[in-house]
C-alpha cells in the first residue's frame, strides 16, 4: 500500500467531477443542449447554453463513435463517407484514430457512451499521477506531490474541456513528459518507492527506462489529436530542458542532448497520425498567411486581465452551468459572455483555488528546483494574456495562425503552480514566532484572494448591445452565489495550511490530501463536466442516400433552433452534404458557396458548414443529394413527404452514384472504402469527394481514378464490380517508421529490465 496508494488515490479522484456518468450511467457532453433541437424537439434543459462544450457532442462524439466502431469491425478508420460529401477522419488529428486506448476500446466493443466515460476518467486520472511524479523529481514529498496532482487533475482547465476529449487526452501525457525530463537532469533521483524500500537501482538502467517512457510519452500525446495542446507540451519541455540546462551542475549537456532524441524518437513513433494529418493540411480552409489584422483577431481572444478575478475561485464571475434572472428573464450567470466577444469559460479557465495561490506566495522560490517550473509557467502566463510574445510564434512559426485562442496556454500555467503548491507544502516556510503558526494560515487565504474578489467588482465596458447596469447586477449575483463556496474553500485552505507545519501526524496528511478535493467541490467542481443521455440516431432515407440538411444561424450565447446540428446525422449513419470539422477541404467549402451563392459558414463559427435556405436545387442534385430536410417549408421544391416534425423533399437527380445506363448500386462502404455494381459503357460517377490517396478496381484490375471534386472512373460495356479504397498519403511511410520505432521501443525496455534485474541479483 505504501508503493501503490497514489495509484488508487488518483484513481478515485475523478469520481468526484465524473459521479453523474459513472453513477447515474450518462455519457460526457451537454446532449440536452442539443436534443432542444429538431429532430428531438425536448424541453429547454436546465442550465445555460455554452457553445464549447457543446462541440464534444457535435464533432467528438461522432468522431469516437465512427473509431471505435470501424476497429471493432477490425477495419481502419481512415475516412468519413458521412459528412462533407465525405472527408478524411485519420487525417483529422482530433479524430485521433490510432490513438491505443481507441483501439483497445474499439476491440473491446464497448459502447461509445461507456468508452467516453472511460477515457475522460483515465485521462483525470493519468493527469493526477503524472503531476504527482513531476512534483517527486521535484524534490516534493509524497503529501505535496499528491496535492500537486490533485490540484492540477480537478483544476477548472481540466475539467471544463472535459466534454472536448482531445484536449484532456492530449494534456495528460504532458506532466509525464515534464516528470522525465526531470528525471534525466537529476542522476541522483531515485523512483519514490525504490526511495522508501531503500534501494538504489543501476543508474544507467534507470536513465534507460526513463528515456523510454519520454519517448513513449511524446509518442502517446501527440496520437492524442489536439495538435495545439502538442505544441503546448513540446514548448513546456523545451522550456524546462533549457533551464534545467542552466542549473544543473552535473552534465547537463549530455541530458540536454538525450531530452532532445527522445522527443525527436517520440514524434517518430506518432507518425502513422501525423503525417497523414500533415499531408491532409495543405487542402484546409484555414491556411492562410499571417497578417497584422489576422494577429489583432487572434490576440484578442486571448485572457483579458478581468478574467484572471477566477484565480482563487472557479465561478467569481458566474457559473456556466448556472442562470440569473434579470428583468424576469433567465440569463446565463457567467457574466464575462456580455463583455468580451467570443467569451468562454473553458478559455480562461484559470482558476486556481484559494491553497494553491497561498502556497504560491509561501513556496520557497530561492531553490533551483523552481526555475523550471517559474520559467513554464511565467511564459504560459504570459503567452495567455495575449502579449507580444504571441507575435513571436504567430509570425514565425509555420501553421500557427491557424490555431485557436492563445488563452489556452494557461494549462501550463495551471501545472507549474499545482507543482509549486506541492515544493511549498514540502518544505514549509520556517516561521519567525511560533504565534503565527495559528495567525498566517488565515492571513495568507484572505490576503492573497482579496486582490482577485475587487478585480471581479470591477466589471468593465460591456459589448455595445448590452446594458452596462444590467451586466453589473450580473456580476454582484456572481458575487453573492460564489460568496459560501469561496468561504468554504478559504476555510479549507486555512486549515490544510495549518497542517503543513506538523505533517508528521497522519491526520494532517489527511487534511491535506483531502484540501484539494474540498476547495474544487466548493468550486463546483461537481457541476463543470456536463453529462446526459446520448442522442437517438436519425435513420436515414436508405442506407446510402445523401441529404442536405437545411440550417442557417448558429448561436455563441443562446441555442439555435437548428435541425440536425452538423455531425449528428452521422450517429445514424445518414450521409450528410454538410458538416462540421476542424481540417476542411478548401474544395469542400468552395462547393458548398457555390450551393448556397453565399458563405456556407455561419458567422459564430468559421469550421461549420450548412446548406442553408438559399441552395440552388439544381446543385444540391448534382452534389448528390436525393433528399432536402428543412425545419420552415420550401415551395420552391414541391411537395414534401412525410416527416417527424419537419419537411422532406424529394430532388430527381443521378444519385450519389451513376453511369450513363442510370443509377449504380452501392453494395458495400466501410471507413476505408466502398463497393459498387455499374453498368457501362460510360463513365462511373461517384459523388463523394475525390482527394489524394483514393484508388480504383474495376473487375479486380487497377484503373485510373480521374475528376477532381468527385471520384470518377471509365468502364467498358457491360456489369462490373467497381472497388475504391483509401489509404492516406503519408500512411505508409508512418506505419513503417512508427511501427519501427514502437517495436524498437519496447525491444528496449525489455533488454533493459532484464539487465536492470541481472545487476541486482549480482549485487546480492
Amino acid at each position: 500500500m505504501r508503493r501503490l496508494w497514489p495509484v488508487l488515490f488518483f484513481a478515485l479522484i475523478p469520481l468526484v467531477p465524473l459521479w453523474r456518468a459513472v453513477f447515474r450511467g450518462e455519457a460526457i457532453g451537454p446532449f440536452d443542449q442539443v436534443r432542444q433541437m429538431a429532430p428531438w424537439y425536448a424541453p429547454r434543459p436546465d442550465q445555460p447554453w455554452d457553445v464549447l462544450p457543446v462541440d464534444g457532442v457535435l464533432q467528438f462524439y461522432p468522431w469516437r463513435d465512427l473509431v471505435l466502431r470501424s476497429w471493432g469491425e477490425g477495419k481502419l478508420p481512415l475516412w468519413n463517407p458521412y459528412q462533407l460529401g465525405g472527408t478524411p477522419l485519420l487525417a483529422n488529428s482530433q479524430s485521433a484514430a490510432f490513438y491505443p486506448p481507441h483501439i483497445v476500446l474499439g476491440v473491446l466493443h464497448v459502447p461509445t457512451g461507456l468508452a467516453m466515460v472511460l477515457l475522460a476518467w483515465f485521462h483525470l486520472f493519468w493527469s493526477g499521477l503524472g503531476t504527482f511524479f513531476l512534483a517527486r523529481r521535484l524534490g516534493a514529498n509524497q503529501t505535496g506531490a499528491a496535492v500537486a496532482g490533485t490540484s492540477f487533475a480537478l483544476s477548472a482547465f481540466m475539467l471544463s474541456w472535459t466534454a472536448l476529449p482531445s484536449v484532456i487526452s492530449t494534456v495528460a501525457w504532458i506532466p509525464w513528459i515534464l516528470a522525465c525530463i526531470a528525471a534525466l537532469f537529476r542522476e541522483d533521483a531515485v523512483l519514490p518507492s525504490e526511495a522508501e524500500d531503500g534501494k538504489t537501482p543501476h543508474t544507467q538502467g534507470r536513465r534507460t527506462r526513463t528515456l523510454i517512457a519520454l519517448a513513449a510519452s511524446v509518442g502517446m500525446m501527440i496520437l492524442a489529436g489536439h495538435l495545439q495542446f502538442t505544441a503546448y507540451g513540446f514548448m513546456a519541455a523545451g522550456l524546462m530542458a533549457v533551464a534545467l540546462v542552466l542549473t544543473t551542475r552535473q552534465a547537463p549537456l549530455k541530458s540536454a542532448l538525450q531530452c532532445f532524441l527522445a522527443l525527436a524518437f517520440g514524434a517518430l513513433l506518432a507518425l502513422p497520425q501525423l503525417l497523414p494529418v500533415l499531408s491532409y493540411s495543405q487542402f484546409s480552409h484555414r491556411r492562410n498567411t499571417p497578417t497584422p489584422e489576422g494577429y489583432q483577431a487572434y490576440v484578442s481572444s486571448a485572457i483579458r486581465p478581468f478574467e484572471l478575478a477566477t484565480v482563487p475561485h472557479a465561478t467569481l464571475e458566474g457559473n456556466p452551468r448556472a442562470w440569473s434572472l434579470r428583468e424576469n428573464e433567465q440569463v446565463p450567470s457567467y457574466w464575462p459572455l456580455y463583455v468580451k466577444q467570443g467569451a468562454n469559460f473553458a478559455e480562461s479557465a484559470v482558476a486556481l483555488g484559494p491553497l494553491v495561490l497561498s502556497l504560491l506566495l509561501l513556496a520557497p522560490w530561492r531553490r533551483r528546483e523552481m526555475i523550471p517550473l517559474a520559467v513554464v509557467g511565467g511564459f504560459a502566463l504570459l503567452l495567455a494574456l495575449g502579449t507580444a510574445l504571441n507575435a513571436l510564434l504567430y509570425f514565425r512559426v509555420p501553421g500557427w495562425s491557424s490555431t485557436g485562442s492563445p488563452g489556452r496556454v494557461i494549462v501550463l500555467f495551471v501545472l507549474a503552480a499545482s507543482v509549486i503548491a506541492g515544493l511549498a507544502i514540502s518544505n514549509p516556510p520556517r516561521l519567525p514566532k511560533d504565534g503565527l503558526k495559528g495567525l498566517l494560515p488565515l492571513l495568507v487565504p484572505i490576503l492573497a484572494s482579496l486582490p482577485f474578489v475587487y478585480l471581479a467588482m470591477n466589471v468593465p465596458a460591456p459589448q455595445a448591445e448590452f446594458d452596462p447596469k444590467a451586466v453589473s447586477g450580473l456580476a454582484a449575483a456572481a458575487l453573492i452565489q460564489a460568496a459560501p463556496g469561496m468561504l468554504i474553500a478559504v476555510i479549507v485552505a486555512a486549515t490544510a495550511l495549518s497542517f503543513a507545519f506538523r505533517q508528521d501526524r497522519p491526520a494532517a496528511r489527511a487534511a491535506l490530501l483531502a484540501a484539494p478535493i474540498l476547495i474544487a467541490l466548493a468550486a463546483a467542481a461537481h457541476e463543470l463536466v456536463p453529462t446526459g443521455q446520448p442522442l437517438a440516431p436519425v435513420a436515414p432515407p436508405s442506407a446510402t442516400e445523401r441529404v442536405a440538411v437545411v440550417n442557417e444561424p448558429w448561436g455563441l450565447s443562446r441555442a439555435a433552433m437548428a435541425l440536425l446540428p452538423p455531425n449528428t446525422a452521422s450517429l445514424g449513419r445518414v450521409h450528410e452534404l454538410s458538416g462540421y470539422d476542424s481540417l476542411l477541404h478548401r474544395d469542400t467549402v468552395a462547393l458548398l458557396n457555390d450551393i448556397n451563392g453565399k458563405d456556407s459558414a455561419p458567422m459564430a463559427n468559421g469550421n461549420m458548414m450548412f446548406v442553408k435556405p438559399t441552395a440552388d436545387s439544381a446543385k444540391l442534385a448534382a452534389a448528390g443529394v436525393t433528399e432536402v430536410w428543412s425545419q420552415a417549408e420550401i415551395p420552391a421544391l414541391g411537395v414534401p413527404t412525410a416527416g417527424s416534425g419537419y419537411f422532406r423533399y424529394r430532388l430527381d437527380g443521378p444519385g450519389r452514384a451513376s453511369t450513363p445506363a442510370g443509377p449504380a448500386q452501392i453494395t458495400s462502404e466501410t471507413l476505408s472504402g466502398i463497393k459498387l455494381q455499374a453498368t457501362g459503357p460510360g463513365r462511373l460517377v461517384l459523388r463523394d469527394r475525390m482527394m489524394p490517396g483514393w484508388t480504383a478496381r474495376v473487375d479486380g484490375k487497377p484503373v485510373p481514378l480521374v475528376g477532381t471534386l468527385w471520384r470518377e472512373v471509365e468502364l467498358s460495356e457491360g456489369s462490373h464490380q467497381v472497388e475504391m479504397d483509401y489509404y492516406p498519403p503519408g500512411l505508409s511511410t508512418g506505419w513503417l517508421i512508427g511501427f519501427t520505432g514502437w517495436f524498437l521501443l519496447a525491444m528496449a525496455a525489455i533488454a533493459t529490465r532484464r539487465r536492470t534485474s541481472s545487476a541486482k541479483i549480482e549485487s546480492k
